[in-house]
């Protein structure tokens, strides 16, 4: 592509980011390509499923694959909603710009926080699944001494260019899709379960097979949507994405259905190709039990080792992506003057938000010291549930209100989108455990209040101020 029609696709992303009141300060250097690339290393799919899918079978037992297909159906719904309102504002701040946007203050600093927790407690976990996946290889590796290292180098990898991290995730993305194939292959192709076994949810208890209840596999809905969470992850990375808006919106919602795909076929593929149903179901490790079972133990380690590679590729996609959403929320004044100059920082070279990206990187470090306190973090899953009600609100009010705004991407059948992703995220949001709901409670309690006595004040100063400048334009005197 020559350097004139480059400058023409970077302009044309630039001018809408100056209609939208920023100056351009990333440089655009992703294509579509890299972009899902960098959004699907976010999913992680191996991953998710060695980790994630080990909790859906914990609540949900058999009804585990159903839970599974409910919550990607209801993960297409929000990503739906996310990348119609990516394309229209698509802003490194992710889900919390657009509901500022949208919503207001309010609940856009809410959602900062959802995404702020998530900052803090996500890399760092996965950071530990390479600690644990490594010193299930070989005890020469400490399970915290291993995630720390992984961390730091994660979080230099992260200060290099945009489009250099975009490579190296995809590289490692594709030794994680091998990781896929192997688990998908050992199921399906020994099939011994019968599908009718799924459709009545049962688990172990004392050691025996007993029925479960449709609320565990409601229960489990939430953790399977946070499986295949990270298609926003598009959004955060707008402002360094080549093309118009439209590329946003088509990286957010095909990077969330080819994640969903790759989960639905190697976890369909296991349970349906499990040996024994109660075997599979009381292993600690269900997935890497029937690859063990179908290729023998080599083959359990070669995909031990994917998930190490897989692990450590989400770590790094996701700590692109917050370090994008605290580096917007500097750039817009959110914190206290100092906190927000910090945070609003870019590297002059590889244009990477340097100061955001060591903080997530620090809190991550910090917490790969304290392995169990971060192993009971489950309130994670609740904070990406009410994201994707917000989203969802999002998407309505957008429409209602905003008649003339322009949609590069438009989602069909609206408002059906929406409207299923709201109602299906609070049904699981309502099977949430208590302690988890009254620990976001608490925090969305601290945020208001945050809101109430500096945010709020300040947008009234700033609103006077733009009051003040009218009146002297016009030679009006302020009384």
């Amino acid at each position: 592509m020559s350097k004139s029609v480059e400058g023409l696709i970077e302009d044309a992303g630039h001018e809408r980011l100056r209609e939208l009141g920023y100056e351009p300060r990333l440089k655009r250097r992703l294509s579509l390509t890299g972009s899902i690339a960098l959004t699907l290393s976010d999913i992680t799919p191996a991953g998710s499923l060695l980790v994630v899918g080990i909790a859906v079978v914990a609540v949900a037992g058999t009804g585990s694959a159903l839970a599974y297909l409910v919550g990607c159906a209801l993960a297409v719904t929000v990503a739906m909603c996310m990348a119609e309102l990516g394309s229209v504002y698509p802003l490194a701040g992710g889900l919390y710009s657009i509901v500022s946007r949208v919503l207001g203050t309010p609940a856009a600093f809410l959602t900062l926080l959802s995404y702020t927790v998530q900052a803090i407690f996500l890399p760092a976990s996965i950071a530990l699944g390479i600690g644990v996946y490594l010193h299930s290889l070989s005890d020469g590796f400490p399970v915290n001494a291993s995630a720390v290292v992984a961390m730091v180098i994660v979080t230099a990898l992260a200060m290099l260019r945009i489009d250099t991290n975009a490579i190296m995730t995809g590289i490692f993305l594709v030794l994680e899709m091998v990781v896929i194939v192997v688990i998908a292959a050992a199921g399906f192709s020994h099939p011994t379960q019968h599908l009718s076994v799924f459709l009545h949810p049962a688990g172990l208890a004392d050691g025996k097979m007993v029925s479960f209840g449709i609320g565990a596999v409601i229960g489990a809905v939430a953790i399977a949507m946070q499986s295949v969470n990270g298609y926003d992850a598009a959004i955060a990375f707008a402002e360094e994405t080549k093309g118009s808006a439209k590329t946003v919106g088509k990286a957010v919602l095909l990077s969330c259905l080819l994640g969903i795909v790759l989960e639905l076929a190697a976890f369909l593929g296991a349970a349906v190709g499990a040996p024994s149903l109660k075997d599979f179901l009381a292993s600690g490790t269900p997935l890497t039990y029937v690859v063990e079972q179908r290729f023998g133990h080599g083959a359990g380690i070669a995909v031990t080792v994917g998930a190490v590679i897989a692990f450590f590729n989400a770590c790094l996609a996701i700590t692109l992506q917050f370090a994008r959403i605290l580096w917007a929320s500097g750039r817009d004044g959110i914190w206290p003057g100092a906190m927000s100059r910090a945070l609003a920082k870019v590297h002059p070279s590889t244009h990477a938000p340097w100061v955001a990206t060591l903080l997530v990187g620090f809190f991550a470090v910090v917490l790969c010291f304290f392995s169990n306190i971060v192993a009971v973090v489950t309130f994670v899953s609740v904070t990406a549930v009410l994201l994707y009600i917000f989203i969802g609100v999002a998407a309505v009010v957008s429409r209602l209100r905003d008649r003339t705004t322009k949609r590069p991407f438009r989602m069909p059948i609206w408002p059906v989108w929406p409207a299923t992703a709201v109602i299906g995220s609070v049904a699981a949001l309502t099977q949430q455990p208590h302690r988890d709901l009254l620990i976001v409670a608490g925090i969305y309690l601290a945020g208001l209040l945050y809101y109430a006595l500096y945010l709020r004040t300040r947008d009234r100063r700033l609103e006077q101020l733009a009051v003040d400048d009218t009146l002297q334009l016009h030679g009006s005197k302020v009384i």
